[in-house]
């Protein structure tokens, strides 16, 4: 039998480790907070629903967009997906007792999506360790898993994270099409792939990732690895063959919710064709994204990017003086031929990532209102280039002093990192009421006897309410899923009403009691309650049979300057 050294052993161990890192981070973030935002839940609906209903046209009506439509259409080709890889893992798990409730079906598609992000990470990263050293992709791994947003939401449903593994997986492609060990043949298919690919996220999931495109796409031909012809060819083969795909799937799916008056810009067959389109003309052309709130134009240069980054921003600031020293025939002795690395590895980003960087920021910085995860396909760069100047700092050769000090600094970076994304982390978990909601459902005195009717208003379904937190749900019969094997455990009984309706007679304790609701989940809860809390009972006919606890901000003051504030976030009151 072959032994191995300890030595052996203990390097095997090291190059594993960074493979291993982003699924342990990842799925830990799943199992501590495993509830979802109203964003994520047009792509989660669906999959639950191609799990239920598979794609039988006659279970149409019970999908979850026609019944209860939201604002903005967006492809269902990404949840298809999704479903289609979730369904054997699902219907393994029930078979064997391992998912007991709808509610594990959520947590385990979120950590096939948390699987998909960790291998193209790893691919891109193992992509950086070829190009560049296996120093740079260890500071890459480091600084990108212990920052908070990225490792967070990257096993969410929102359609910027549905497209990051495909972002992750071209950025590798192109940087490992410029190994000059690699035969042309291979480069240029590798390019090939990045492109289309790209492409294909444009069109399908996110329209506003084609700012990161189309540069990207112009310096390949600016840096003569590709040609314009070839860029066109790869962009039109990746956006007209995946509108070919999911646009008879999109057609078929949204067509019956038009004309709805839920959706009053969607009301015609055209707009069906490519959701993406509708979207931007929905969002930008009509303006009605500033309904969301409007920033200040520098609102990503002051605020997104320095939350995001973290302490990689002072890296990054670093990189940028070394590159730009060096760029303008300064010759720094300190930096030496670890600087000369980083020269050429910032350089090689920047020219190859830069353009679509700064106009991604640059076009998003024009649209009033703006989030975080609209600029997120940049953040890869830019720890790339953070890593690079951790590199250097970290091998800083001839003063062992010094050395040791910037050592000693970056160990502090990256605790500064763990402390924060730790707090974040808290505040985040607790941020979910709506999520908590079945918990105390399950206890109801008569919820085991009969079948009762519960109301959910807007708030709740905003916070944690979602189609897998509905575990007495009725569902239609054991034929009516996906595939031969039950994606779902048993049916819970009884079987439960779980009302979303936004009709006005939903909307008053009157209407309620007069609509046979049983119970409702609200976070305006006193004006079911002004007459109990007030001594005078007469005057109502609800009482409080449940509450659920959340974040209510954080303050200043308390014994660390700092105070987290706990109130009562939602009610549920029964008849």
């Amino acid at each position: 039998m072959k032994t191995v050294s300890p030595g052996v052993f203990r390097r095997k161990l090291i190059n594993a480790a960074p493979n291993v890192l982003p699924f342990i981070i990842t799925f830990s973030h799943v199992c501590i907070s495993p509830y979802t935002k109203v964003e994520e839940s047009f792509t989660l609906h669906a999959v639950h629903d191609v799990l239920s209903y598979g794609f039988d046209e006659s279970n149409l009506p019970h999908w979850d967009h026609i019944t209860f439509p939201g604002a903005v259409p967006r492809s269902f080709l990404p949840p298809i997906v999704l479903g289609l890889i979730s369904y054997p893992f699902s219907a393994l798990g029930v078979s064997l007792g391992l998912i007991r409730t709808k509610l594990d079906v959520q947590i385990l598609i979120r950590l096939i999506l948390a699987s998909i992000f960790s291998h193209t990470f790893n691919h891109l990263s193992k992509t950086v360790r070829t190009r560049f050293g296996s120093s740079v992709r260890i500071w890459f791994t480091l600084l990108s898993l212990t920052s908070f947003h990225i490792p967070y939401y990257a096993s969410r449903t929102l359609p910027n994270f549905m497209a990051l593994p495909g972002v992750l997986l071209s950025i590798s492609l192109i940087l490992r099409a410029g190994s000059k060990s690699a035969p042309k043949s291979v480069s240029a298919r590798r390019q090939k792939t990045a492109v289309i690919l790209l492409t294909a996220l444009s069109t399908v999931i996110r329209l506003e990732s084609a700012l990161f495109l189309i540069p990207l796409s112009v310096s390949l031909v600016f840096t003569r690895r590709a040609t314009l012809s070839q860029v066109v060819q790869w962009g039109m083969l990746g956006g007209f063959g995946s509108l070919a795909i999911s646009s008879s799937i999109d057609y078929t799916l949204w067509k019956p919710t038009i004309p709805h008056k839920s959706l009053p810009t969607f009301t015609s067959t055209w707009q069906i064709l490519w959701p993406e389109l509708s979207a931007l003309h929905y969002n930008f052309f009509q303006g009605q994204s500033s309904n969301w709130g409007i920033m200040p134009f520098h609102y990503y240069f002051t605020n997104s990017l320095p939350k995001i980054l973290l302490t990689s921003l002072p890296l990054i600031v670093l990189s940028g003086l070394i590159w730009f020293s060096r760029l303008t025939g300064i010759n720094t002795k300190i930096a030496g031929k670890e600087g000369e690395k980083v020269y050429e590895g910032v350089g090689e980003i920047i020219k190859l990532f830069g353009a679509g960087t700064v106009t991604l920021i640059g076009a998003m910085s024009l649209i009033g209102h703006k989030e975080w995860r609209f600029i997120i396909y940049s953040i890869p760069v830019f720890q790339l280039i953070a890593s690079f100047s951790a590199t250097f700092l970290w091998n800083l050769p001839n003063y062992p002093r010094l050395r040791s000090l910037f050592r000693f600094g970056l160990i502090g970076l990256v605790l500064v990192n763990v402390s924060v994304t730790g707090g974040l982390i808290f505040l985040s978990m607790n941020n979910y009421p709506g999520g908590q909601v079945w918990k105390i459902l399950e206890n109801l005195p008569d919820s085991k006897d009969r079948q009762i009717t519960i109301h959910f208003p807007s708030y709740p379904l905003q916070t944690g309410s979602t189609l897998f937190t509905f575990l007495h749900q009725y569902q239609l019969n054991s034929t009516t899923h996906i595939g031969p094997y039950p994606p779902f455990p048993n049916q819970k009984e009884p079987k439960w009403i779980y009302s979303k309706s936004e009709e006005e007679t939903f909307a008053t304790p009157e209407g309620l009691w007069e609509n046979n609701v049983d119970y409702v989940v609200t976070e305006e809860w006193d004006k079911y309650l002004g007459g109990i809390e007030s001594g005078n009972e007469g005057r109502n006919s609800w009482k409080m049979v449940g509450e659920i606890e959340g974040l209510d901000g954080v303050s200043r003051g308390g014994k660390y300057g700092l105070k987290v504030n706990w109130a009562r976030k939602l009610a549920i009151l029964g008849r």
